[in-house]
């Protein structure tokens, strides 16, 4: 059974597009193929039609228990008591609440491409940046994509408690990892138990005045490259709005986007047109 998962946090109409762009552009009829949808206690006006849409096609809405304040742990904590609550499925695919799907059959080839790999845990689609106007993750066939640039990270030392705290700056690079935008994910018992053990939230792991940056299922991703086994990159590509929960001040221009796209597919219009692709505002973005 292949067992897809989304975490709704105030998206409920993103989650919305993502699904019904799910079913057009994926056949499933004959696949072993559920999804459940997360929530972090949402109350925002997408959720009643959300909640039609799930009732029509029988996928269940479960609590996750934590709250709809935004913090960066939260995604991969949803995802790995999921994860935990889930151990009988044959796969997971997990997709982040604000992609949607824009080419045909892009599950089933993504799982096939997964079976054909030799020492492969995970498959993930090449992430199309909507506003960005490219691929953003996975370009090239890269995990990552070569976006990766060194950020500047610091943190606050206290080295004797009768001092002032000192303040470190660390140079810091953003590890590869599995995007959790959309990936599927073979289930072994070492999958589960890295995800038991090392979680799918961020972390850093600091140097001597460096450090790296795992986002979420980055760590994930280089612990189960202990074990040799690796994630590769789709011939399939998604679109992604990027950091919808994390960037409030840009949250008119997706809205606005997204409420456009779903308008076409609760009026059963075909999503082959340049709206789905490319946002007419991504340059108000800049």
């Amino acid at each position: 059974m292949i067992h897809g998962v989304t975490v709704n946090h105030n998206t409920s109409h993103f989650a919305e597009l993502m699904l019904r762009s799910l079913f057009v552009q994926n056949s499933l009829q004959q696949s072993d193929f559920t999804i459940t949808v997360l929530d972090n206690g949402s109350d925002d006006e997408g959720l009643e039609p959300l909640k039609a849409l799930l009732a029509e096609r029988r996928i269940p809405l479960v609590q996750t228990g934590l709250d709809a304040t935004v913090a960066v742990e939260k995604h991969g904590l949803a995802l790995a008591g999921f994860v935990e609550g889930v151990p009988n499925a044959t796969h997971y695919l997990f997709l982040d609440v604000d992609m949607w799907f824009i080419e045909c059959d892009t599950i089933r080839t993504m799982l096939s491409e997964l079976a054909e790999e030799r020492d492969c845990f995970a498959n993930q689609a090449r992430v199309f940046g909507y506003y960005a106007d490219r691929v953003i993750e996975g370009r090239g066939g890269v995990l990552g994509g070569g976006d990766v640039v060194g950020i500047s990270f610091s943190t606050t030392v206290v080295e004797d408690v009768h001092e002032k705290p000192r303040r470190r700056t660390y140079t810091t690079r953003v590890a590869s990892r599995c995007s959790p935008v959309c990936c599927a994910i073979e289930n072994s018992g070492i999958f589960r138990g890295v995800v038991a053990e090392a979680g799918l939230t961020p972390a850093t792991v600091f140097g001597n005045g460096e450090a790296v940056h795992y986002d979420t299922f980055g760590l994930m991703t280089h612990v189960m490259a202990t074990h040799d086994l690796r994630a590769t990159v789709s011939s399939k590509t998604v679109c992604h709005f990027t950091e919808t929960t994390y960037r409030p001040e840009l949250r008119d221009t997706k809205d606005r986007d997204c409420h456009r796209m779903l308008e076409e597919l609760r009026a059963g219009r075909s999503m082959n047109t340049e709206l789905f692709r490319r946002s007419d505002w991504r340059d108000k973005l800049t």
